[in-house]
């Protein structure tokens, strides 16, 4: 079985390639799960669920990016601590993260479950995709419980440099979630309500392997009943790195849920628009997975050398960071600039004016794509220094961007408006990130940030 990674010594790049291909295969097979979704909902149901599903991620997607970014926020402390090797502070954080983040989360869910008719009104949810898209938030909503828990305890393993353990566990759950919904879907007839399912009970399955396998192997990670207080540092320093981590994702998400509302907005003639955006959002998210996993590399290896007190390691794993994803961005912008036509037609099956929309959309983006690569280096790094306000700054400068871009593109460019829109974003928000970096090395700005203790 796997085995914890020590990155405050030793050789960076190998360490960060160890680091970083589990994580990347995690990041992919999430994005297998809605991938799934999407084949099954496609050809066994039809054009009008595969467009409510569009619908209906883009609300999940808020919901869930929430969490793995609160997630991803306390876990920076958890490997701060786990490189000090102050294990009783870390089994304490462990708590602090579970109670508060636990508890957001399902006060989220129910306000999500009360208030989801009239989020589905502001974001001009088409009156025919409707029923679709509440009867599966529904469900996914519920599921929301173990999304949490899979993604607190995976953080928790990745956080101590142990990234293969949660990866096996989320392989079994996509084979069965593979199942479930070919089941559910095609073979019991329960509709879009059936890949809900097959989706919340995956989470489900991730969840107990996780915890089954802390237990046993990971004793360490074990929280006792002398580790259950809510220590006061810890919960202003948990609620500081989770709040603001967490504000970010959303912000990016509630920026894109804003989008989706513009898109929606275009699609009152037909629903092709809202099936090509969707379909492109597939091929973005599965590619964005590459990114996120270097920025999770990242920011785990500035963590634990910054909580080891080895400072000039943690700017040469930045280094070794941002040259990588940078060639895999520009590797990216070829790719989806080639194969715009393959890629469109993996979701839409060759159909002419979702394919002529979609197609156009990826071209304009692919210019920018390197762009999201660097950014998301950017982002690891200031995690991993617990700079997590920088973080949240420049995502709400690019979603601000991306959604005024669009508003007032869209009326004469469509769904290229969207492309574009996002592109100038991850201009800025690189701008933005350079610079702080610049003022920080130059001590112009700002100041160094609290350690925990």
């Amino acid at each position: 079985m796997s085995r914890e990674i020590h990155l405050t010594s030793g050789p960076i790049m190998p360490q960060l390639v160890r680091l970083c291909l589990p994580l990347l295969a995690a990041n992919v097979l999430q994005q297998l799960y809605n991938i799934i979704n999407s084949l099954v909902v496609t050809y066994y149901i039809g054009d009008s669920a595969f467009a409510a599903l569009g619908v209906a991620e883009s609300v999940m997607n808020l919901f869930i990016y929430v969490i793995t970014g609160a997630c991803m926020g306390a876990s920076v402390l958890i490997a701060q601590f786990y490189g000090e090797e102050n294990f009783p502070r870390l089994r304490q954080q462990l708590y602090v993260s579970a109670v508060l983040i636990g508890g957001c989360t399902l006060g989220a869910v129910l306000l999500g479950q009360i208030f989801l008719p009239q989020l589905l009104g502001v974001i001009q949810t088409p009156a025919e995709l409707m029923g679709d898209v509440s009867s599966y938030l529904r469900i996914i909503l519920i599921g929301m419980v173990f999304t949490f828990t899979y993604n607190y305890l995976a953080a928790t393993l990745r956080a101590v440099g142990d990234t293969q353990a949660a990866l096996y566990f989320l392989l079994a759950s996509l084979g069965y979630n593979l199942v479930c919904a070919w089941l559910l879907v095609a073979v019991l007839d329960m509709g879009i309500q059936g890949t809900a399912l097959a989706t919340a009970s995956a989470q489900l399955l991730s969840t107990l392997l996780c915890f089954l396998y802390i237990r046993k192997r990971r004793a360490f990670l074990t929280i006792h009943r002398g580790d259950m207080r809510m220590d006061r540092q810890l919960v202003r320093l948990t609620s500081s790195y989770a709040a603001v981590a967490a504000l970010q994702q959303s912000s990016l998400y509630l920026g894109k849920l804003i989008i989706q509302s513009a898109v929606n907005g275009i699609s009152l003639v037909s629903t092709a628009p809202i099936s090509a955006f969707t379909a492109a959002t597939r091929v973005e998210n599965f590619i964005q997975a590459f990114g996120i996993s270097g920025c999770e590399s990242i920011a785990i290896f500035v963590a634990q050398n910054r909580g080891a007190c080895q400072e000039l390691r943690t700017y040469q794993g930045f280094r070794w960071g941002i040259f990588t994803l940078l060639t895999m961005g520009l590797f990216f912008s070829l790719t989806i600039n080639l194969g715009a036509y393959p890629l469109s037609a993996l979701f839409l099956g060759g159909k002419a004016e979702g394919m002529e929309l979609c197609i156009s959309y990826l071209k304009y983006i692919s210019w920018f794509y390197f762009l999201s690569f660097t950014g998301h280096a950017w982002v690891g790094w200031y995690r991993g220094v617990g700079r997590m306000n920088i973080t949240f700054w420049g995502t709400t400068i690019q979603i601000a961007m991306r959604v005024a871009g669009t508003y007032l593109l869209v009326g004469a460019m469509g769904l290229d408006a969207v492309a574009l829109a996002t592109g100038v974003g991850w201009v800025a928000i690189n701008i933005f990130h350079s610079s702080v970096f610049v003022l920080a090395v130059k001590g112009i700005w700002p100041k160094k940030s609290q350690s925990p203790q």
